[in-house]
């Protein structure tokens, strides 16, 4: 299919980057570094550059939080606007990112609860993992929670990272003086400062160590923050007159960027940098996910649909819009197309490559699969996008959408992943449907079902086929 786009900006930049065009590293220019910058639980509109693209239909308490270094990177590079993370919750998300697969593929269906079985299991490829056959250096710092803790399952460190600094979930007992951050898989004890900081700061360090031997870096900087127990420096926070500390460690993580993005400058690594901007998933805040209907935990637009922004000076042309839809499962073929190394034989990957995209060279992309996902623990379970069309399945349907009603789905009342949650799993099935078209209708108030049943038809089939191919793919963990 042919997912219709356009640009917002007719960029006079690019023919000035068509000198570059020769430039991939399979043309002969040294290989880019690479960085991943990952929020945990922030919305599309908590960023202030997202906030100005729908500041005419604001609510009576938008968020208040300011991003001028976010938004410098926007205004350095691209800007996606139809942008999809891997699962409206954690470590599904994270999973599909680093592996280029759905989520539901790895059998990551839902966060990871510790002392319990679920996990990004070792025979998956990280994009660590995969860059290293370009002789990259590869760090991670900060949450990582594709690990149970207490179960001995993989490590960043097995899984590709040269060096890691990292807690299993969130920061405890908060973002101000963490306890529990581990580095090289080594617990380090209480830490003082905010943990945005902590990660900017053993980062750099580790950039200092290893940006001189001429080799590639790739790191993950995945920040704890805004995920609760949010704190952040009065001077921020003060700043707001409600929700004072989300919106004031929003604007302390975008501090963080700023320091990470002057590093870059001073050591002249920014311009062969690809630096990426994203979330794992929307945020449970109200109105932090406006325009879009839902939040975490949610298939609709406000639990997936998250900011997206890619600098890269040396190929992607600046100040550029595009609502192009992607996902995180693009991320890895595109770094197998921008770096030149084949992709992993044996593993069906969901993503495609947009390098084409990333560089303002094409405005379509071919996607021959839709972007597909699957929640069980909420309806609706089943998600389908496919160019302008969205089909939503439910096992239930449901009206509110800000009740987080466990016992909607799996009749149980806990957080934890175990036998009745797989049992759930292994049948349930969408047997509801709603249709929107995205295009008209991105606020997904007018369901069109019955006006397109020919699309239902095609989408339904497509859907369930999914469900039972990457349910048997992720296998069983009870």
């Amino acid at each position: 299919m042919i997912c219709m786009n356009r640009f917002s900006l007719c960029f006079a930049a690019i023919s000035a980057l068509s000198g570059c065009s020769g430039t991939d590293t399979t043309l002969g220019r040294k290989a880019p570094n690479v960085i991943l910058i990952l929020a945990d639980d922030l919305g599309y509109n908590d960023v202030s550059v997202y906030r100005n693209l729908n500041s005419g239909k604001q609510s009576e308490k938008p968020p208040t939080s300011q991003t001028p270094n976010i938004d410098r990177l926007a205004g350095e590079g691209m800007l996606f606007t139809d942008f999809y993370s891997g699962a409206a919750v954690c470590s599904p998300s994270r999973a599909a990112l680093l592996t280029g697969r759905n989520s539901t593929r790895t059998g990551i269906y839902n966060w990871i609860p510790e002392n319990q079985p679920m996990h990004l299991r070792s025979d998956e490829i990280t994009l660590a993992e995969f860059l290293k056959a370009k002789n990259y250096r590869t760090a991670h710092f900060g949450k990582w929670h594709l690990t149970a803790q207490g179960m001995n399952q993989p490590l960043p460190n097995d899984q590709g990272y040269d060096y890691s600094f990292f807690t299993f979930n969130n920061a405890d007992p908060s973002h101000l003086n963490p306890i529990n951050y581990f580095r090289n898989s080594e617990p380090v004890g209480l830490l003082e400062g905010y943990a945005c900081d902590l990660v900017i700061e053993e980062a750099t360090d580790w950039l200092k160590s290893n940006s001189t031997n001429g080799s590639p870096f790739y790191i993950n900087i995945w920040f704890n923050e805004p995920h609760v127990k949010v704190a952040a420096p009065e001077n921020l926070s003060n700043r707001h007159s409600y929700k004072k500390d989300y919106y004031g460690c929003i604007e302390n993580m975008d501090k963080a960027i700023g320091q990470l993005l002057e590093f870059l400058n001073k050591y002249n690594l920014d311009k062969n940098t690809i630096v990426i901007f994203t979330s794992d998933n929307g945020s449970r805040q109200d109105h932090s996910n406006d325009p879009f209907r839902g939040a975490k935990h949610f298939n609709y637009e406000g639990g997936i649909r998250v900011p997206f922004i890619v600098r890269w000076p040396l190929a992607v042309p600046s100040g550029a819009q595009c609502d192009i839809p992607c996902s995180f499962t693009d991320i890895f073929p595109t770094m197998a197309q921008i770096t030149g190394i084949p992709l992993p034989e044996g593993k069906k990957m969901d993503g495609i490559d947009i390098s084409g995209v990333f560089k303002g060279e094409v405005n379509s992309v071919e996607r021959k699969e839709p972007i597909f996902f699957f929640r069980y623990f909420h309806d609706p379970v089943c998600m389908i996008r496919d160019g302008e069309w969205c089909l939503l399945g439910y096992k239930n349907f449901i009206s509110d959408t800000t009740t987080l009603n466990f016992n909607r789905l799996a009749n149980v009342n806990t957080w934890n992943f175990d036998s009745i949650h797989m049992e759930y799993i292994k049948n349930v099935k969408p047997g509801i449907f709603e249709l929107y078209n995205l295009k008209t209708d991105k606020e997904q108030k007018h369901n069109v079902l019955n006006e397109h049943p020919e699309i239902v038809v095609s989408l339904k089939k497509t859907m369930l086929e999914y469900c039972n191919e990457m349910i048997t793919e992720g296998g069983f963990w009870y």
